[in-house]
């Protein structure tokens, strides 16, 4: 019984929780409905998400702070959905990073003498002259940040390979100096001016298909997605030619589709009657006088009386 204990408490959240790794929590219904998420104390059964990320186990006002950890899982659903063979995060060196803003006096102690057994090693590296002075709190890996550090971790990855180029769903959202910015399941991938050649119409923000170039999380967990408006393979001749061929542009194929060699080479611009849109709705409401009149009553009705 003392084995079988002492393996679940090794295995337990409550021993296994650490403040530096943002994790997020879930629970079965039936222990969610008590509060029972595993931790030193019951949350509270009003919590509607399944899924919960918590900072602290106990604070001085005997709490457990806890957040939605809603939005991180569904990001990841997201991910894996729209890229499915995104590149892995390269791993950082293991070394351990000190944060002397967050140290207790305790912890500062024990770094001093930490730092105190490299001080021959960094005067020697000094003298060979391979670190300068500048280069002291990088050698000891130390930084002075109020706000604890949160590791990269990238979402799950499956090992079979769809293959780039594969087409997905988004909206153009604006242009910026480098092309345009796309949103695809609440990324913003780029979509540069190379690869946008025959784009059309950028500001109805109507859903188009993409094709994606290289989806990764970089060192700093932010999302780089490259998409391109055409399928891999695709050459200028028939970019070209499909948006011709496009709805958008009947206007310009019943336009050239009917010049004479004449009319091709002639230097004035000759005027063309504007296009009749299809589906127009152009007959008058047959009863357009009785709402004028009506309006009208309703307009004199309404002015303050001299």
């Amino acid at each position: 019984m003392d084995k079988s204990f002492a393996s679940l408490l090794r295995n337990s959240r409550l021993a296994s929780f650490d403040r530096s790794l943002p994790r997020v929590y879930t629970t079965p219904k039936s222990s969610k409905k008590v509060g029972d998420w595993g931790l030193k104390r019951t949350l509270p059964t009003v919590i509607r998400t399944r899924y919960a990320t918590i900072s602290d186990l106990d604070t001085a006002e005997h709490q457990t702070p806890w957040q939605s950890g809603e939005g991180q899982v569904l990001f990841v659903k997201r991910w894996k959905e729209n890229f499915p063979n995104s590149k892995k995060p390269v791993p950082r060196p293991e070394t351990i990073e000190h944060n002397v803003a967050l140290m207790n006096p305790a912890e500062f102690k024990r770094f001093l003498k930490d730092a105190a057994k490299k001080a021959p090693e960094f005067k020697a590296k000094l003298e060979k002259k391979e670190l300068v002075p500048d280069q002291l709190f990088e050698y000891l890996n130390v930084h002075f940040s109020d706000k604890p550090a949160t590791p990269v971790v990238g979402p799950s990855y499956s090992e079979h390979e769809h293959g780039w180029g594969y087409p997905v769903l988004g909206r153009i959202l604006n242009a910026d100096k480098h092309g345009h910015a796309v949103g695809i399941g609440g990324v913003v991938a780029l979509l540069s001016k190379h690869s946008a050649i025959g784009l059309r119409n950028t500001g109805d923000r109507r859903v188009r298909t993409f094709y994606v170039k290289d989806a990764e999380i970089d060192e700093e967990g932010r999302p780089v997605v490259t998409v391109d408006l055409h399928a891999p393979g695709s050459t200028v001749s028939s970019i070209m030619e499909d948006d011709f061929t496009n709805q958008s542009s009947a206007y310009a194929q019943s336009k050239f589709g009917s010049m004479s060699a004449d009319e091709m080479f002639r230097l004035k611009p000759r005027r063309d009657a504007p296009i009749k849109e299809e589906n127009e709705n152009v007959e008058p409401n047959p009863r357009h006088q009785f709402l004028m009149a009506r309006i009208n009553g309703l307009l004199k009705s309404s002015d303050p009386k001299e």
